[in-house]
């Protein structure tokens, strides 16, 4: 006898087991779908709010809601996310919300070709693969552009009436900050003429094997010429500062000076005035040299400098005179300086 109840206690138990699983089976499917349609839910608000910064949206478009996979140029997935934006050419006008940052599935977003103006809105779609700004009105990128986009494979944004900026050492691979993400890999395809950047090329970015198109054309990059592989399809010469026309290491003492007008932040008008390879040519603005050809003085005095003082102008040994009050320097002055045995006067405040 007790063993036949034994028996039914195990197979009650069994049914009890089977019956648990079941309804875990029955809520983790409830939940995904509620997750899903509450994603669906999101990605339709975000396209209700770019209807609503455009001038004049697409027709198919609605600022009210609605299904947004109907719309013209919004491609959706199988399980009704957006996945690409495609708007290139329709000349519209407008601004960017920033709820195009909660597209969490968004794989391209394609804008070039539009009047579309201000900010534009951190992309932090883990999965945009491709994404084109070109021929917009946009004048400002997020703060740590590129970062975020970590499959990004095509970025084009040709000009774009951008204040002036340095190259993002994003883009070349380099090594992020410890507080920021870590960089992504550089896109094949990189377009980015005609929009006021400046800075030295980062040499990384002619290292990276996956590269195949770039184009910095046009800008007011300055150092040496960034060389690339034989297979690169590279237009990055007309238009910009280098100090040689073709790849080549810099006159030793224009990559100091470089390497000051780094601690400055690149300024846009030293980008402009330092180009060449002769700091003694008398255009490079604020400097001087003696007869033998090398920089004795330096004058960029209430010049709206930031940033700081490089301690690679101690490399500069013939320097006399370097003056750079009435700036905004911050930090300490360097050591290095106290090298300089024919420096008589430097002029800080």
């Amino acid at each position: 006898m007790s063993t036949t109840v034994h028996r039914q206690g195990c197979t009650t138990t069994v049914k009890r087991r089977q019956e648990c699983r079941l309804l875990r089976a029955l809520l983790l499917t409830c939940c995904g779908l509620a997750a899903a349609a509450a994603g669906r839910r999101s990605d339709a608000d975000a396209v209700a709010d770019l209807a609503r910064s455009l001038a004049k949206p697409p027709s198919t478009w609605t600022t009210a809601g609605g299904d947004p996979c109907s719309f013209e140029g919004i491609s959706c997935s199988s399980s009704g996310r957006v996945i690409a934006i495609d708007l290139a050419g329709m000349g519209l006008a407008g601004t960017l919300p920033p709820s195009l940052s909660s597209l969490p599935a968004l794989e391209s977003l394609q804008l070039g070709g539009n009047a579309l103006s201000g900010a534009v809105p951190p992309l932090r779609a883990r999965s945009l693969t491709s994404l084109s700004l070109d021929g917009n009105a946009f004048t400002s990128l997020p703060k740590d552009f590129p970062l975020g986009m970590p499959t990004l494979r095509h970025l084009s944004m040709d000009n774009l009436p951008l204040a002036p900026w340095p190259f993002p050492h994003a883009i070349a691979g380099a090594a992020a900050p410890p507080s920021a993400p870590s960089p992504p890999p550089t896109p094949p395809t990189l377009r980015l003429s005609r929009n006021a950047l400046t800075r030295v090329v980062p040499a990384a970015l002619g290292k990276i094997a996956s590269l195949r198109e770039i184009s910095l054309s046009n800008n007011f990059l300055q150092g040496p010429v960034p060389q690339f592989a034989a297979g690169v399809a590279a237009d990055v010469v007309d238009g910009n500062c280098f100090c040689l026309d073709e790849p080549g290491a810099c006159n030793a003492q224009v990559s100091t000076l470089l390497q000051a007008a780094e601690g400055f932040g690149y300024p846009f008008y030293l980008a402009r005035a330092w180009r060449g390879n002769d700091p003694c040519s008398g255009d490079w603005l604020g400097t001087v040299c003696d007869s033998s050809g090398s920089v004795s003085m330096i004058y960029l005095q209430h010049a709206e400098l930031s940033g700081t003082i490089s301690p690679a102008i101690a490399d500069l040994v013939d320097l006399e005179r370097l003056v750079l009050a009435g700036n905004n320097l911050t930090g300490e002055i360097p050591e290095s300086l106290t090298k300089l045995t024919k420096l008589e006067l430097l002029k800080l405040k």
